[in-house]
C-alpha cells in the first residue's frame, strides 16, 4: 500500500498551479482554487452568503487574529442526517411561515427548521458549557457569541421578518454557531497540538486553510488541520517531493448569482471591500442589520402611485358602509389639543400601575430641567396609544385599529432588526392610521402629486410608501382588506367587528404598545446614561436589560401569548419577582443619582411584602423623571409630556389583570 507519512510540510501530497503560484498540500489530495490577493466586494448573494471569499464555505488564507477559521467544519462532512448540517441549510419561500390577515409579504421561520437551528443551538451551549469549565478565564468572549446565537433563533421564532430578512437572519446564525464550533475545536484540540512538534493525522471535517510561510505550514500540519501552502514559483525548492500534480478544484456548487424577487434585482449591501485577511474575516462576522429602511430612488417609478387610482368620494368599509363627509369645522383631529399629562377619557384603556401614576404626579414639570438639545430625539416608534383611540366615530376607530393590526408584525419586527434613522412623526402616523383602502388597485405608474394638492386618501397612501417603502409594493398600496381579517396574538380579528371593538381587545392592544414603548425607551435611556456599560460590553448589557421581561423574544415579545396573570416584575409572589426586580436594579444602579433604596442588593432574606413595595415605588420615582430630562418625542402641544402617558401604565413588565 502506498503510503504518504514521510511527507514534510513543505512536500507536495497535491500540487497545482494557480497563474504565477504554485500551490502544495502536505496531507490533502485536492488543491482548492485561492482567492486572496484580489480586492473584491463583500456582499451576500442570493443564498445569504459570501461565495468564495466567504470563509465558512471555502478555505481562506490563515489569520493570527481568526486561527480558529480553519477549524470551521466543511459541509461537505456533515450530510444529512447528520446534526450539523443544519448549519448549512438554505431556506426557501416555503420556509416563511405567512401571518395570517396580514397583506404584507412577511412571516416566520418554519417551525421545523427553527428547530433544527435550535438544535445547533444546543449543541453549541453544551460545548461552551464544557469549554468555560476548563477554561474558564477564556469564556465571556465565546459565551457573547452564544447569547448572539440565542437571540439569532429567537427573532426567526418570533419576529416578523420578510423572506429577503429572513434569509440573511439564518446564515447569520448559521455563522454564529459555526464560528463558536470552530473557535472551541481550536482550543481544545487543534492549538494544542501545534506546540509539540508531533505530526497529527488530518481531519478531514476541518476547512483547512492557506498558509502563506513554512511555519504557519508546519503549525497546521502538525496540528492535522488540512493546509495549503502558496508560493511563486520562483520559490520551489528542486529537492521537494510530489507525489502527484492535480487540477484546482474551483468553487462551482457556490452561488455567486445576486438575491432576485421574481425578476427585479434586490442586492445586499456591500459591506466592505478589500483583499482577504483580517479585514474580511471581521466584516464577514458582522451581524445583519437590513436595509429595507432606505428609501432606494431608484425605485420610485415602479412604486404605486397614489395620484392613479383616486378612489371614488366616500370610500366605504363593509362594516359601516359609507362614511359621512364632515364639514371642515367638525372634522376631527385627534389629539391636538389634548392635555397629555391627563388619560383621555376612555374606556380602550387598561388601568394605570399605581407606582407609575404615583411618579408622574409628584416629578417635576418644569420646562427648564429638560436637557436642551434634547439627548434622544428621534419621533416615535410606535403610535402613541391615545392617537390610536383618538376617533369618536366608529368607522374612524375602524380605520385606525384595522390599519395598525395589519401593519404591526412587519413594523414591530423593523424596529428589532431594521430601525430606521429617524422614526414616524405623530402626524405621520396620523395619515397612515386613518388611510383607507382604495377601490381599485394602485397604478404603477403616474406623476407623484405634490403635498399641497394631496387629497386624506392620497396623504394615506404617501404615509405608507414612507413607513415601508418596497414593501408596499406587494399589497397594492393596501395593507388590509374591509372583508378580511387580521391577527392579534393569536386571534383572528374580523375588520367589521373593529367597528365596534370589544373593550378587552383593545386594552390588550394599546397595553402592548405601552409596553412595546417601555422596552425600548428603557434601552435609549440606558444606552445614554449607562454609555459606560455599552462601550464596555454591548453584549451583556443588552443581555441584562433582556433579562428584565419574561420570555424569550427580548424587547419584542409581539408573538407571545398574552398575559393572563401578573408576571415579571408584577409576579403575584414575592419570590417570582425577585429576579426580574433584581435585574431592573443592577441596571438602574449604573445611572447617576442613583437613591440609596436602590443600592442595597436583593436577597430572599430582605425581600418582604414592605421592602419590594419600596423598592418598586424607589425605580418608577428614579426613573420617571431621567426620561422626561432625556426625551423629545414630536408632540402637538406638550413635548415634555409626550411620554406621560405611556410611562403611567408600563413598568418592567405591567400585567392588566384579565
Amino acid at each position: 500500500m502506498f503510503t504518504t507519512g514521510w511527507l514534510q510540510a513543505f512536500d507536495a501530497r497535491a500540487v497545482a498551479v494557480q497563474g504565477n503560484l504554485v500551490i502544495t498540500t502536505p496531507n490533502m489530495h485536492f488543491i482548492p482554487e485561492f482567492h486572496h490577493f484580489e480586492e473584491e466586494d463583500l456582499q451576500a448573494r442570493a443564498d445569504g452568503r459570501f461565495r468564495v471569499i466567504d470563509c465558512f464555505q471555502w478555505p481562506q488564507s490563515y489569520d493570527d487574529s481568526f486561527c480558529h477559521a480553519v477549524c470551521i467544519p466543511r459541509k461537505e462532512a456533515f450530510p444529512f442526517p447528520h446534526p450539523l448540517h443544519w448549519a448549512w441549510f438554505t431556506p426557501s419561500q416555503d420556509d416563511l411561515k405567512s401571518i395570517p390577515g396580514n397583506s404584507f409579504p412577511v412571516g416566520t421561520l418554519a417551525p421545523d427548521k427553527v428547530d433544527g437551528l435550535q438544535s445547533l443551538f444546543k449543541l453549541a451551549e453544551q460545548r461552551v458549557r464544557d469549554y468555560r469549565k476548563d477554561q474558564p478565564d477564556r469564556g465571556q468572549i465565546i459565551y457573547s457569541r452564544l447569547l448572539c446565537l440565542r437571540h439569532a433563533i429567537a427573532r426567526l421564532k418570533s419576529h416578523p421578518l420578510t423572506f429577503r430578512d429572513l434569509l440573511i437572519f439564518v446564515t447569520d446564525a448559521q455563522r454564529l454557531f459555526l464560528d463558536i464550533y470552530s473557535y472551541i475545536d481550536w482550543v481544545l484540540v487543534a492549538q494544542p497540538r501545534t506546540t509539540f512538534g508531533v505530526r497529527h493525522e488530518v481531519n478531514l471535517g476541518w476547512m483547512g486553510g492557506f498558509a502563506q510561510s513554512s511555519d504557519i505550514c508546519e503549525k497546521l500540519f502538525c496540528a492535522g488541520v488540512p493546509a495549503w501552502y502558496v508560493r511563486a514559483s520562483a520559490y520551489i525548492p528542486p529537492q521537494m517531493m510530489v507525489v502527484e500534480p492535480v487540477l484546482l478544484t474551483r468553487p462551482d456548487h457556490i452561488i455567486i448569482a445576486m438575491y432576485a424577487e421574481g425578476r427585479k434585482i434586490r442586492p445586499f449591501e456591500v459591506i466592505y471591500r478589500g483583499q482577504g485577511g483580517r479585514n474580511r474575516h471581521t466584516h464577514i462576522r458582522r451581524l445583519y442589520a437590513g436595509t429595507t429602511h432606505q428609501d432606494p430612488e431608484s425605485d420610485k417609478s415602479s412604486q404605486p402611485s397614489s395620484s392613479s387610482s383616486r378612489p371614488a368620494p366616500g370610500p366605504k368599509l363593509s362594516a359601516v358602509g359609507k362614511a359621512p363627509k364632515q364639514k371642515g369645522k367638525q372634522r376631527h383631529r385627534p389629539c391636538e389639543s389634548r392635555d397629555k399629562w391627563k388619560d383621555p377619557d376612555t374606556p380602550f384603556l387598561p388601568p394605570p400601575n399605581l407606582h407609575w401614576e404615583g411618579a408622574m404626579k409628584i416629578v417635576v414639570k418644569d420646562g427648564s430641567r429638560v436637557r436642551i438639545p434634547y439627548v434622544i430625539d428621534r419621533g416615535y416608534r410606535f403610535p402613541e396609544p391615545a392617537l390610536l383611540l383618538g376617533p369618536k366615530l366608529p368607522e374612524r376607530l375602524q380605520l385606525y385599529l384595522a390599519n395598525w393590526l395589519a401593519a404591526r408584525p412587519l413594523w414591530i419586527g423593523r424596529v428589532d432588526h431594521d430601525p430606521p434613522r429617524t422614526y414616524p412623526t405623530p402626524q405621520l402616523w396620523r395619515d397612515f392610521l386613518g388611510s383607507v383602502p382604495s377601490v381599485q388597485p394602485q397604478s404603477s405608474k403616474g406623476k407623484e402629486p405634490d403635498g399641497k394638492s394631496l387629497t386624506a386618501t392620497e396623504k394615506g397612501k404617501r404615509a405608507m410608501r414612507d413607513l415601508f417603502g418596497d414593501d408596499l409594493l406587494e399589497t397594492q398600496g393596501d395593507i388590509f382588506s374591509p372583508d378580511g381579517v387580521v391577527e392579534f396574538r393569536g386571534e383572528q380579528v374580523s375588520i367589521a367587528s373593529l367597528a365596534t371593538p370589544p373593550s378587552l381587545l383593545v386594552q390588550k392592544i394599546t397595553w402592548e404598545l405601552f409596553e412595546l414603548g417601555f422596552r425600548y425607551e428603557l434601552r435609549d435611556l440606558d444606552r445614554y446614561l449607562a454609555r459606560g456599560c455599552w462601550n464596555n460590553n454591548a453584549v451583556g448589557r443588552e443581555q441584562l436589560l433582556h433579562s428584565i421581561f419574561p420570555g424569550e423574544a427580548g424587547l419584542v415579545m409581539w408573538s407571545e401569548a398574552f398575559p393572563s396573570e401578573n408576571y415579571g416584575l408584577w409576579n403575584n409572589t414575592l419570590m417570582g419577582c425577585l429576579p426580574y426586580l433584581e435585574n431592573f436594579q443592577r441596571l438602574l444602579c449604573d445611572w447617576d443619582d442613583v437613591p440609596p433604596c436602590l443600592m442595597t442588593p436583593l436577597t430572599s432574606d430582605n425581600f418582604t411584602d414592605t421592602y419590594s413595595w419600596e423598592v418598586r415605588r424607589a425605580a418608577a420615582t428614579f426613573y420617571v423623571p431621567n426620561i422626561l430630562r432625556s426625551f423629545r418625542q414630536a408632540s402637538y402641544s406638550a413635548p415634555l409630556a409626550s411620554h406621560a402617558i405611556m410611562i403611567s401604565y408600563n413598568v418592567a413588565v405591567f400585567v392588566f389583570c384579565l
